[in-house]
């Protein structure tokens, strides 16, 4: 009996050493640090010889990227709504939360070139149905008790609650160097698509709001008497309507060394040398949606002229088959003339 106790007993430790594990991938000069039980991340870089957090790491859960699936909110973790594995490669790692509805894919890899880490988020709608999806993502950031807690574009100060939407936010924003560390987080938004909202709040406020945050402009960053001068920025994506087997992603760096300039420089350049058509978000779906379903329709187109070709007979069932799959191109059409 002592015998079967003492197995329970060690059996019971070793899963609580694996809920507790964390994957670490690391160089001389950056740590990529993913806890495995809450599915948050901890990024550190080299400051002037030493690795220091980005963002504030004394508890990792305080930063974290919330999805929002058909008005419902649902933390990316493990949990009920999703299953979750983890992929480890040499500078980067990868998690995956999925179920039969939704695939959701986050990576995190370093690039000495840029000093700091390319952060990419994947949503794939795996349902029959359109699905209503979007992100937004805390970060914890280091209090300044010596002055503004934020740098944005130009070293601008910014010291109190702000806001902006994709249309009139800064090309990029920081976190205020502060005392010995020196600790100096950059966010620049990196691919098509910018946040179509940026806060600068207290912490507490962000974390307990929901996706309609009201913000007051001027608010300091203390919320009395729980949360003492302590900063976060919020960044959301707008809920945008996914068709069936189609994608979306974000992308954005977060840099130790300041902004991805080259980034933000070909962004400039690209709109002084000639004024770049404005999509909307369904266009930018639209896109994806086209992408995937004509390479379908090639693949589909494919295989039909490879039965041509062969001198074998063509079956019933394989033309009930290509029958069908007409029909869905049809429905397809439908949904695209709706977006329309």
């Amino acid at each position: 009996m002592n015998k079967i106790r003492t197995f329970f007993l060690m059996t019971l430790m070793t899963a609580s050493l694996f809920n507790a594990a964390a994957l670490e991938q690391k160089d001389n000069t950056s740590s990529i640090v993913f806890d495995e039980k809450y599915g948050t991340w901890s990024l550190y870089y080299n400051f002037d010889g030493t690795i220091l957090p980005l963002y504030e790491n004394s508890d990792s859960r305080t930063s974290y990227t919330d999805i929002i699936v058909d008005n419902r909110t649902y933390r990316l973790q493990k949990n009920s709504f999703f299953n979750q594995h983890t992929e480890d490669h040499k500078g980067y790692v990868v998690a995956h939360w999925s179920n039969n509805v939704i695939h959701v894919t986050q990576s995190v890899q370093v690039d000495h070139s840029i000093k700091g880490f390319r952060v990419t988020l994947t949503v794939r709608n795996l349902s029959k149905n359109y699905l209503s999806v979007g992100l937004k993502s805390l970060f914890d950031t280091h209090n300044n008790p010596d002055g503004p807690d934020f740098l944005t574009e130009g070293n601008n100060p910014v010291n109190s609650e702000r806001q902006w939407t994709s249309a009139n936010a800064p090309e990029y924003w920081g976190t205020n160097p502060v005392g010995e560390n020196g600790n100096y987080l950059t966010f620049t938004s990196l691919g098509d698509r910018k946040p179509d909202r940026t806060v600068f709040s207290n912490w507490k406020r962000l974390n307990d709001s929901g996706w309609d945050y009201s913000y007051r402009e001027g608010r300091d960053f203390s919320l009395l008497p729980y949360s003492i001068n302590d900063s976060a920025a919020m960044i959301y994506y707008n809920p945008v309507s996914i068709p069936p087997g189609t994608e979306i992603a974000v992308q954005f760096a977060l840099t130790a060394g300041g902004p991805v300039r080259s980034s933000s420089q070909s962004q400039r350049t690209a709109s002084t040398a000639a004024p770049a058509e404005n999509l909307d978000d369904r266009q930018i779906i639209m896109n994806y949606a086209l992408g995937y379903d004509l390479e379908q329709i090639d693949n589909m187109i494919g295989e039909i002229n490879m039965l041509l070709k062969n001198d074998d007979p063509v079956y019933n069932s394989q033309t009930e088959y290509y029958e069908s799959e007409l029909e869905k191109l049809k429905q397809i059409l439908s949904h695209y003339e709706n977006l329309q």
